[in-house]
């Protein structure tokens, strides 16, 4: 399976969204994640590891055309670079057996999904899944507000997963290891679990 993880605005949590997918396809199958971020966000969170490193592989994607051959059993996650030309997004958006388009519940960030959404309509391809992320926890409703939105008016393509906006992920990058392996924080075996479902739901 081919996911491409991509959005129009940066910040809405791209990178750590590519980061746990693979991490929890690699679970089920040999996985890649080729890096097509200018700013290579997914190679220097693999870099700050300190031995401990990411379960998976991951390439930019000069390499990734050749990493992927390796791979036809296995699963490959594309993280793609914020605000991408329309040329590129149409390349990935069709060269991918699923797209998920991480948002955030704040009005620059659905802007931006809106943006996204109206680029997928123009390509005239239905293989996309909205992730709302960093979710604030109640009494905060904007989550519920923003899937409320996007079901009235006709978008049912939202995982039922929501991820919560924790720490957790911050302190995962810093260490440059997949959430689980926070040792110092109450809350990422939650925050683990919120990518598990999401995987599921990729795989059900």
């Amino acid at each position: 399976m081919i996911i491409t993880v991509a959005s129009y605005k940066g910040g809405v949590g791209k990178t750590t969204t590519a980061i746990h997918i693979a991490a929890y396809l690699q679970k089920k199958a040999p996985t890649l994640l080729i890096d097509g971020d200018i700013i290579r966000a997914s190679t220097h969170w693999m870099q700050r590891s300190e031995g401990r490193g990411l379960p998976f592989k991951v390439v930019d994607e000069t390499q990734g055309i050749k990493a992927a051959r390796e791979y036809i059993k296995g699963h490959v996650v594309i993280d793609t670079e914020a605000n991408p030309s329309r040329v590129d997004f149409k390349a990935v958006a069709e060269g991918c057996d699923l797209l998920i388009i991480p948002t955030v519940a704040e009005t620059t960030a659905t802007d931006g999904l809106i943006y996204t959404l109206k680029a997928l309509r123009d390509i005239g391809t239905a293989r996309y899944k909205i992730l709302i992320n960093k979710v604030r926890p109640k009494p905060n409703r904007d989550a519920h507000k923003l899937r409320s939105e996007l079901e009235n008016t006709g978008i049912s393509a939202v995982f039922d997963t929501e991820i919560p906006n924790l720490i957790a992920f911050d302190k995962a990058s810093a260490a440059g290891v997949p959430v689980y392996d926070v040792k110092d924080d109450d809350n990422a075996m939650r925050a683990w679990a919120a990518y598990q479902a999401a995987g599921k739901e990729i795989l059900k």
